[in-house]
C-alpha cells in the first residue's frame, strides 16, 4: 500500500476612522496630525480591519465540476452536492456562516485558489499541485478517506502487473503508483473525461484497467446503476494509494481550526451522513 499521494491535483474594507478637530495642530499653511493623533488613528484602523476579519461568516469554496463523483460529490444540471457538502454546510449552520461553492474545472480551480481567489479549497490534498503549490501558505484538515486503486473485469482479479497495458485514468489526474511504468514505456494510459466512459472502456476490453477511487465506482453501481453485482472490481493486490480529502484555506486557518473540532463534536451526525451515502470508514 502506498502512502497519500491521490490521482492528480475579499474582506471588506476598512474605512478610514475620523479624527477629532483636536487632535490636529496648525503651522502656519495647513493642518497636520500630531504624532499621538497618528499612531492613534493607525490602531484604528488595524483594529477595524481585524473586527471585520472576524465578523466575515460568508465564504467561498472552490469545488470540482466532475458529474459523478458521489458520494463525494456531483456537479450536474448547475446543483452541486454530495458527502463533502453536506458536511460543510452543516458545519457551516453551526458557526452561523455561509458557504457559496464555486465550480470549475480542476486546474482552474486549483489556479484560483493558489491565487487567493477561493476562501477555500475542497477537495484539496497537501501531496496535490506540489509544484504550484510550493509558495502557499496553506493551512488543511482532512475530512474524508479515500483509496484510489485499479478496477478490472472480475475474472483478472489478481492477475498482476503483467495483465495491465492500457490503463485508464480520469482526464487530469496522474496515477502516481504507476508512474515509473508509465515513463519507462511499459503502461499505456488513456485518459477519459467522465467516469461513466471509464466503466465502458474496461467492459467493452479497450483498457485493462481503470485507476480511479474506489468509493466512487462502488457508489455508481450500487446506487446509481443499482447492479445485483458489480461488472467491474477493484484489485487491492494492484498498486494503489490512500490518503483524505482535506478542506484548506491560505486565508481563514481560525475556520479550518473551528473545523477541525467540529469533526470530532459532531461525530455522530457526520457519521449519519456518511450511512446516508453508504460512506464506509473501515475498509474497502
Amino acid at each position: 500500500m502506498q502512502p497519500a499521494p491521490h490521482t492528480r491535483r475579499l474582506l471588506p474594507s476598512a474605512s478610514k476612522p475620523r479624527l477629532q478637530a483636536s487632535a490636529f495642530r496648525q503651522d502656519s499653511t495647513v493642518l497636520k496630525p500630531s504624532l499621538p493623533a497618528r499612531i492613534l488613528a493607525s490602531c484604528l484602523l488595524a483594529a477595524t480591519g481585524c473586527c471585520l476579519a472576524a465578523g466575515t461568516t460568508t465564504f467561498t469554496v472552490g469545488v470540482e465540476d466532475y458529474p459523478n463523483f458521489l458520494p463525494y460529490s456531483s456537479y450536474q444540471n448547475g446543483q452541486y452536492r454530495g458527502l463533502g457538502k453536506d458536511i460543510l454546510d452543516a458545519f457551516a449552520r453551526e458557526h452561523g456562516y455561509t458557504f457559496h461553492y464555486r465550480v470549475f474545472p480542476l486546474k482552474r480551480r486549483d489556479m484560483l485558489f493558489v491565487e487567493g481567489k477561493l476562501d477555500f479549497s475542497f477537495p484539496d490534498n497537501p501531496n496535490w499541485v506540489t509544484d504550484l503549490k510550493k509558495n502557499a501558505a496553506i493551512s488543511y484538515v482532512p475530512m474524508l478517506p479515500f483509496t484510489d486503486g485499479v478496477l478490472v473485469r472480475p475474472e483478472h482479479v489478481g492477475k498482476g502487473l503483467a495483465h495491465l497495458k492500457v490503463l485508464g485514468v480520469p482526464l487530469g489526474f496522474t496515477p502516481y503508483p504507476y508512474q515509473q511504468l508509465i515513463n519507462n514505456g511499459a503502461l499505456q494510459v488513456e485518459e477519459v473525461t467522465q467516469y461513466d466512459a471509464l466503466y465502458q472502456k474496461l467492459l467493452t476490453r479497450h483498457v485493462d484497467g481503470t485507476y480511479m477511487n474506489t468509493r466512487i465506482a462502488r457508489y455508481y453501481w450500487s446506487r446509481i446503476r443499482k447492479t445485483a453485482k458489480e461488472p467491474v472490481v477493484y484489485d487491492p493486490a494492484l498498486p494503489h494509494a490512500t490518503g483524505f480529502w482535506y478542506l484548506s484555506t491560505t486565508r481563514h486557518t481560525d475556520v479550518i481550526e473551528a473545523f477541525k473540532q467540529f469533526l470530532v463534536s459532531h461525530r455522530k451526525e457526520i457519521d449519519a451522513l456518511k450511512l446516508q451515502y453508504g460512506f464506509r470508514t473501515q475498509g474497502e
